[in-house]
């Protein structure tokens, strides 16, 4: 039997995993030492025992095998926190392409304390009146017993609960989460932006106290350091927040639920890219614990992982205590043009605004787009002015900037056209800063917020103004894609939809998708008290598949014809895909890459084996911060055919040359 080294690290930390040693295994461990598994090694001059934890196995020595040390022993064999967190990372590396250090820092706190006077700063941010507690309906009670019958006979099963908007998903899962606190367990909630944690800290707390940590991204390190430390030491029993936040170092994890599971904000667009989705199921693997992913608008991935049963699909069709769904009605922007209506207001939504705040009732309005215009263009040559180091228009905003919103460069507003020297040049578009000012306009006498990354840069901006709208401060809440998901206004009966078609035509195949999950999500915030809801869709497309799919909120009717695209076209779910990114800072060394990679890959992939390779081309966005990006798209029935890709990509290297890989992971457990 070869000898087998171990890479282990001393420190347990995020600022010490790239510091690894490596030691001889033991005959006798030979067998029984794996990645994760806590170790005692001799370390230092004075060779003093020490623990460490295996990062990884070879049979390759790093260095002179004759000054390598060897394993002492493993001191318990059972599998800890931090070496479950490693064997993820190990998982996450092997699944999504990257280094071991890369999956390492991804899992791992920051180690950062900060001053006693500092902490728990976030109790008064979150502050919120009571919701009051509900009873679970026959419905819900269901899905908790059955829940808890898997449990009872060790089965710890991955459920997709779909419901529609105001169904009573997260009922259901408090009451999940109960039953894991009564074996003793702890439960990890994620959620996909930070303003959902407003309200979702409010309702957790009523139920659970103090014994709930909180985690988002507007924290200092030493916050977030904190509260991780108050779940590992079973301080807490329940930890809220985004995607980082699944790396929480619980002690005793017995169950994971991901709210608005369909969101992009799940998906890493960092190496790794890893999907907190998948991961989630993984770690859930690991430590015997259950996953919920709940939405009214599943992702294409989860409903069909559910049709094919590698999920339980749980279903909640109807708002309890006889709650209806909102009505739906859309308006066809092309009628109003040809009506002289040139406004981004449509007649009728104008008389929908008027009617609600005659009877002192509250309005939003969505749209998915933020700033005062989308572009600035010259009318004279057609020239759109774009940021000198990415391969995207300037946005403008009423501060007279222009702003990227890729590097943050940012300019004073074009008076001539940087082209033709023409002074015909000015704003394209619409934005939340252009409908505010429309409806300010309109409605003078209506007070009005606005809430997208503009003005929620400062922390705890997002909280305030959701507090101000809940208390009744305003009438109006206007903006992007951050006011439409999970948020529970009483009072609000009415929500507009501007430009519903916006995101129709992006360069991606999940557009239409994202278009009906996002009309859904918005039309589900209106009539969620005793009035009725209206919700009212603007739009240039009217007769799109996805907007009367969500104009009628039938998710099956869109999923059904979805679908059908996706197979016709050979996309996900019912292929894999994988896309290679190659960027450097020199355009010719990019494309010479890229080609050199279609070189390596052209061979396996033939009519014979199925795989299919699409490119090297320019990304849609061809330079960003100045670095040039070439795209290559790998298409295949089976996942092991994406994974063989995927090792010939990881082996290629060349200077000045990076690469990533994202790969779509359907099928993947």
């Amino acid at each position: 039997m070869s000898q087998k080294y171990a890479d282990i690290i001393i420190d347990i930390s995020h600022e010490a995993i790239d510091r690894t040693f490596q030691y001889m295994v033991p005959e006798e461990l030979e067998n029984s030492i794996e990645i994760g598994m806590q170790v005692q090694v001799p370390f230092g001059a004075g060779n003093r025992n020490r623990k460490g934890y295996v990062i990884g196995i070879t049979e390759i020595p790093c260095f002179d095998i004759d000054k390598m040390k060897s394993i002492v022993g493993i001191p318990d064999r059972s599998l800890q926190i931090e070496g479950k967190l490693i064997k993820l990372a190990a998982w996450i590396r092997q699944q999504y392409g990257s280094t071991m250090f890369d999956a390492l820092k991804t899992v791992m706190p920051v180690k950062e304390k900060i001053r006693k006077t500092a902490a728990r700063v976030l109790e008064t941010e979150y502050a919120l009146k009571k919701p009051p507690v509900m009873e679970l309906n026959p419905s819900q009670e269901k899905l908790v017993g059955e829940f808890k019958s898997d449990r009872d006979s060790g089965n710890f099963f991955s459920y997709l609960l779909h419901g529609v908007t105001g169904s009573g998903k997260t009922e259901v899962y408090i009451s999940c989460i109960k039953e894991v606190i009564k074996e003793g367990k702890q439960a990890i909630v994620l959620i996909p932006e930070i303003g959902l944690t407003y309200q979702n800290v409010a309702r957790f707390k009523q139920h659970f106290g103090d014994r709930v940590a909180i985690i988002n991204s507007k924290q200092s390190k030493g916050e977030k350091y904190q509260e991780f430390m108050r779940a590992k030491n079973r301080e807490v029993d329940v930890v809220i927040g985004p995607r980082s936040a699944l790396f929480t170092p619980c002690d005793s994890l017995g169950l994971i639920v991901i709210d608005e599971e369909h969101d992009g904000a799940y998906k890493s667009d960092q190496t790794p890219k890893y999907h907190a989705r998948e991961v989630a199921i993984e770690r859930a693997r690991l430590e015997h614990a259950s996953v919920i992913l709940g939405s009214a608008t599943p992702s294409m991935e989860s409903y069909t992982q559910a049709q094919l049963g590698r999920y339980k699909l749980w279903e909640l069709p109807y708002r309890p205590y006889g709650m209806e769904l909102s009505t739906v009605s859309v308006v066809d922007m092309r009628d109003e043009l040809r009506m002289g209506n040139r406004s981004i207001i449509s007649k009728e939504l104008y008389q929908l605004i008027e009617d609600r705040l005659e009877k002192k009732e509250q309005v939003m309005l969505f749209i998915n787009r933020r700033g005062l215009n989308t572009f600035v263009s010259c009318r004279e040559c057609g020239e759109v002015v774009k940021c000198p180091k990415c391969d995207v228009s300037l946005s403008l905003h009423n501060t007279g900037w222009m702003m990227c919103h890729y590097c943050g460069h940012m300019e004073r507003q074009a008076m001539e056209c940087p082209f033709c020297k023409s002074k015909l040049i000015g704003g394209f578009g619409t934005g939340t800063q252009k409908v505010e000012e429309e409806i300010q306009k309109l409605f003078p006498q209506a007070k009005t917020l606005r809430m997208d990354k503009d003005t929620t840069a400062k922390k705890g901006s997002q909280s305030s103004i959701l507090s101000e709208f809940l208390a009744g401060k305003a009438d109006i809440l206007i903006g992007t894609q951050m006011i439409v998901k999970g948020h529970d206004f009483e009072n609000v009966t009415l929500v507009g939809i501007i430009l519903a078609d916006l995101s129709l035509f992006d360069n991606d195949y999940r557009a239409g998708e994202r278009t009906f999950d996002l009309l859904t999500q918005a039309a589900g915030r209106a009539g969620r008290g005793e009035k009725k809801g209206h919700v009212l869709i603007q739009t240039y497309q009217p007769e799109h598949y996805a907007i009367q799919a969500a104009a009628a909120q039938n998710y099956q009717g869109f999923y059904d014809t979805e679908l059908t695209y996706r197979r016709l076209l050979k996309y996900p779910p019912v292929y894999n895909m994988m896309v290679v990114l190659v960027t450097s800072p020199s355009y010719d060394e990019a494309v010479e890459a890229s080609k050199e990679i279609e070189t390596l890959l052209r061979p396996r992939c033939t009519k014979e084996t199925g795989i299919r390779l699409i490119g090297p081309s320019d990304a849609t966005i061809q330079k960003i911060k100045d670095i040039y990006r070439r795209v290559l798209y790998i298409k295949a029935e089976k996942p092991a055919d994406i994974m063989s890709i995927r090792d010939i990509v990881d082996n290629y290297e060349k200077e000045g040359i990076k690469i990533a890989v994202d790969v779509n992971p359907l099928n993947m457990y």
